[in-house]
């Protein structure tokens, strides 16, 4: 996949060019590592691996700087940047009704419980999710156990998804002429 040559314009604007952060904060404590390719071109590889690292600190509930762990996690392993930072804006006031109840449902279920103590448990844990405190007081052990299991689940599966769909575009071979030896 290319990127849009408007995209490269802005990302150069904003100083965000390998030129421009080489000798720059970024590089004096990452080193050479910023300045990878992998870290900022979607690859297939580079592309799973953000998903496999971003996903899990994505779904991890009230969670503070979420994207500097997410970018920390993308380094070691040479996981697209890009994609690892913007998941972690899937982790909204907006979605959490929908995503804290599902990891809450899995930690009971984890812990033992029926699928239908599970299932009301988590309705009545939907219907909590106002009272920050409540929540923290009663709900925090299957919460965050189900936030790991869901984040481990959805890293791997993601992983597997990526890499099997996604192709990178073929390589151009160099030194190689369209006329190959015996063509007319």
């Amino acid at each position: 996949m290319r990127i849009p040559l408007w995209a490269i314009r802005w990302l150069y604007r904003q100083k965000l060019s390998r030129r421009h952060m080489r000798g720059g904060k970024l590089h004096s404590w990452f080193g050479d590592r910023i300045l990878a390719k992998e870290l900022w071109r979607p690859t297939a590889s580079s592309l799973a691996r953000a998903w496999l690292v971003g996903f899990p600190v994505t779904v991890t509930p009230f969670l503070p700087l979420q994207s500097v762990f997410a970018t920390i996690a993308a380094l070691l392993v040479r996981g697209n940047l890009l994609l690892c930072i913007a998941m972690q804006f899937l982790s909204t006031p907006i979605t959490a009704p929908v995503h804290l109840p599902v990891c809450f449902f899995v930690g009971e279920l984890v812990l033992g419980r029926t699928p239908r103590e599970a299932w009301v448990q988590a309705a009545d844990f939907r219907q909590n999710i106002g009272s920050l405190d409540q929540v923290l007081a009663v709900y925090v052990g299957p919460l965050y156990l189900g936030s790991v299991v869901v984040g481990l689940l959805g890293g791997v599966i993601g992983y597997a998804i990526i890499l099997r769909a996604w192709r990178d575009a073929p390589r151009p071979r160099s030194g190689l002429s369209k006329t190959g030896p015996g063509s007319p």
